[in-house]
């Protein structure tokens, strides 16, 4: 098994890969604000795959892939509106993590990927706000904005009534 990237280079590398995620992004969605999310997603799921990027020639590569599937799928929701998400299957991605219970497991794999990522990076791996912007090159803000969504969609699991 190869060993994890360290959060050093994994910061370098993304600094570096950041505006060429940017430019793939914002030409297959449209706009520049758009492209910054798809870019943030993509960079917490490099995160999160940290451990396996050493199996890859580059870093390049798998950013890549993901931030083209990532816009093309950004503008398919778009293009065909919201989708009822309680019609949805729960995703199978989702990392099972043995020191949570299953009802806490399956609330975080209900969240969006983003949503579940930062959570998971704020609560279960410590990083701090700015860390985590730091990261993914976004913001404290929309760092905050998303941790906000997913408190949000999972108080809401346990309270449909409000």
């Amino acid at each position: 098994m190869s060993a994890a990237m360290t959060r050093s280079s994994f910061e370098s590398e993304a600094s570096r890969l950041r505006p060429v995620l940017l430019h793939i992004a914002a030409s297959i969605v449209g706009n520049s604000d758009d492209a910054a999310d798809v870019v943030q997603e993509t960079l917490l799921k490099m995160w999160f795959l940290r451990h396996r990027l050493a199996d890859y020639n580059s870093f390049d590569a798998p950013a890549r892939v993901i931030v083209r599937n990532l816009s093309i799928n950004f503008v398919r929701r778009r293009a065909i509106g919201p989708i009822a998400t309680d019609k949805l299957p729960e995703k199978a991605e989702c990392e099972r993590d043995e020191s949570l219970s299953d009802e806490i497991t399956a609330a975080l794999c209900a969240l969006p990927d983003t949503e579940q990522a930062v959570l998971r990076m704020k609560h279960l791996e410590g990083f701090e706000t700015e860390e985590i912007a730091a990261l993914i090159h976004s913001t404290p803000g929309a760092v905050r904005t998303a941790l906000s969504r997913a408190r949000q969609r999972i108080r809401d699991m346990y309270n449909p009534s409000k």
